[in-house]
């Protein structure tokens, strides 16, 4: 089985009252090529919480509108987050076609979703999932909190 793939989640965030609000969220690399059952790890290098989260081609926000009003960002949240947040130190469940989910993680269809908190939780800060999806299956994901950050998509490859 060929090594575990890496994907960091950078940027910042900065504003000054009522003279601008920028966020620089992003995953680097945006695209990946994996094998069917190698492992992808999400590692946060941010300061704010963040999911991975598979959707399909059509729904990955490409307007402003769409980011404002991503109705399956708020699904996954919601998802997540059935009876709200978490107390802290308790991890959150994993979403499997958009149900919770038993660990380990495979990304394999649409609703698949982990998440990684802030620094200061005492959780980690890298989250991982296998990619189970059939050889040829490209998965888009995006984070649900912050959905202008959308890597494109690990591919299952043939080995």
């Amino acid at each position: 089985m060929p090594a575990p793939k890496q994907v960091h989640i950078l940027g910042k965030e900065s504003f000054d009252p009522d003279e601008f609000f920028t966020i620089t969220y992003h995953f680097t690399p945006r695209h990946i090529d994996v094998v069917q059952g190698q492992t992808v790890t999400w590692d946060n290098q941010t300061t704010d919480a963040h999911t991975i989260s598979v959707l399909a081609p059509s729904d990955v926000p490409k307007t402003v509108d769409q980011v404002n009003n991503c109705a399956i960002c708020n699904q996954i949240q919601a998802d997540h987050f059935p009876n709200g947040f978490p107390p802290q130190g308790q991890p959150v469940l994993f979403l499997d076609n958009f149900n919770a989910g038993n660990l380990p993680a495979r990304f394999d269809s649409v609703g698949d979703s982990l998440l990684t908190p802030p620094p200061g939780l005492g959780l980690p800060l890298s989250v991982s999932a296998s990619i189970t999806a059939p050889v040829g299956i490209e998965l888009h994901y995006i984070c649900a909190f912050h959905p202008w950050d959308a890597g494109d998509h690990p591919r299952g490859q043939r080995a």
